[in-house]
């Protein structure tokens, strides 16, 4: 009998979304929730730590930056070891350590050891996110890959809204250490969940010697018709063009895209980490409440979940480049709006709310085209390390905000100071757009690259 080849994505992207891809989305994420939490609670937590250790805000900065110095450093590492062992390990892997070290953490009683900590809790932070987007990427059909990306996601923003929400709840009865407790026991209690029910991604599984039977098995699963015994699937798309898959990002054929990507990214981190970081910090300065100050920061994260599930859609609909652009100037426009808007706690949180959905999706749509822009053998190291290097951003942006607010400047200031990376931002999506016009060819997902010319 003639053995049957068929393409995988096509397999994909004729078939429904079944249980299994919805399991992978919704495990992946809980993942995203859990890394949002870990990520977001050191600033919530950071009024008490300065004043149960007697803590200036100068000497609060390396308990700031040193877990993102950690999560760089996990995404860097993490992506080219998921393109070697698969996405799953990782993701198993660093759930188990950014739990054990998030816990550990609150058995720490100076900022030497605490930033030690969070370096080591920021590892498996970084190596999570990149990793579970991918892996839903790598599930989802053509049609509605951003969207589901972008779903996934939610679960960052959503987690940071949980943590505030948590942080303020668990400090009007516990110290801040049971928060660090928290967000360690979490991820140690779900990893064993998706240890057994989190698959293997299809596409990793296609680039593997001996996976024939496993990959079957989860083509079946996921096709909407009947898939005849011993099938084989194939990738329509690039090889790995380098050995080593760091060096395939910089290759001719996608050089332009890989470094516009990477700085349009950290641009766009140093807006949402100096936000994420300070916020709390910048609105009890000007006299809110500490209640006050941790809803405002809620509510940047609650607008973020809205426009992460908003930017998916958009994106599938009228363009990954045109959508990200527009959405970083819509979100300029919110940060002179901020900065010149009266000093009243209803009118900044409405404010902060509508700049979060603009800030966050955006942030949210970098990962996007870079796992539209890479093909598999170089797709979780390409993710991976444009978030690995967006977190120098997200580093530079925490550092910033250390400088600017020892410094004494408002929070107005440092606002109006943030439409500067934004416009840098753009500038990088309008020339990564224009380029992939010239050649279309490079991109493997379904962009309309003529319709994207900005």
């Amino acid at each position: 009998m003639q053995e049957q080849r068929r393409d995988l994505q096509e397999v994909i992207d004729g078939s429904k979304i079944g249980s299994l891809q919805r399991r992978v989305l919704f495990l992946c994420f809980g993942v995203l929730v859990l890394d949002g939490i870990d990520v977001s609670l050191v600033s919530y937590i950071a009024p008490s730590l300065m004043s149960d250790w007697g803590l200036t805000k100068a000497e609060l900065g390396p308990i700031v930056t040193s877990g993102l110095f950690g999560l760089a450093i996990g995404s860097l590492i993490a992506g080219p070891l998921a393109d070697r062992l698969g996405r799953r390990r990782v993701i198993i892997a660093s759930l188990i350590l950014f739990g054990v070290m998030s816990a550990a953490t609150a058995l720490t009683n100076d900022v030497v050891w605490f930033s030690i900590f969070r370096v080591l809790t920021g590892f498996g932070l970084g190596a999570a996110m990149p990793n579970a987007t991918t892996l839903v990427s790598e599930y989802a059909p053509k049609r509605r890959r951003s969207a589901m990306m972008a779903f996934t996601y939610c679960g960052m923003t959503l987690g940071a809204a949980i943590s505030g929400y948590l942080t303020t709840l668990v400090l009007q009865v516990l110290t801040w250490h049971w928060m660090l407790v928290l967000g360690g026991i979490l991820p140690l209690l779900y990893v064993v969940v998706v240890a057994f029910a989190l698959p293997e991604s299809p596409k990793f599984l296609a680039r593997q010697q001996g996976s024939t039977a496993a990959l079957s098995g989860l083509m079946q699963k996921i096709s909407s018709g009947p898939i005849p015994a011993g099938t084989q699937f194939t990738l329509n798309e690039p090889p790995g063009v380098a050995k080593v898959p760091v060096v395939g990002l910089l290759t001719r054929q996608y050089r332009i895209g890989t470094v516009t990507i990477w700085i349009g990214f950290i641009a766009a981190f140093f807006i949402v980490y100096l936000m994420n970081s300070w916020l709390p910090i910048l609105m009890t300065d000007v006299g809110f409440s500490l209640a006050a100050a941790a809803t405002i920061g809620l509510l940047l994260q609650a607008g973020g979940t809205i426009g992460n599930i908003a930017i998916g859609w958009l994106m599938d609909r009228f363009g990954l480049h045109r959508t990200v652009a527009l959405g970083m100037a819509c979100a300029a426009v919110m940060l002179i709006a901020i900065s010149i808007a009266p000093q009243d706690v209803v009118v900044i949180g409405i404010l902060i709310f509508i700049l979060g959905m603009f800030t966050n999706s955006v942030a949210t749509g970098f990962p996007i085209l870079s796992a539209s822009f890479y093909p598999t053998a170089i797709r979780a190291t390409g993710t991976s390390w444009a978030t690995g290097i967006a977190r120098f951003g997200a580093i530079a942006g925490a550092a910033a905000g250390t400088a600017l607010v020892a410094a004494g400047l408002t929070y107005q200031q440092v606002f109006l100071s943030l439409v500067i990376p934004a416009g840098v931002s753009i500038v990088a999506v309008v020339v990564k757009a224009r380029r992939q016009a010239k050649e279309p060819a490079q991109d493997t997902a379904p962009t309309r690259v003529k319709e994207e010319i900005l």
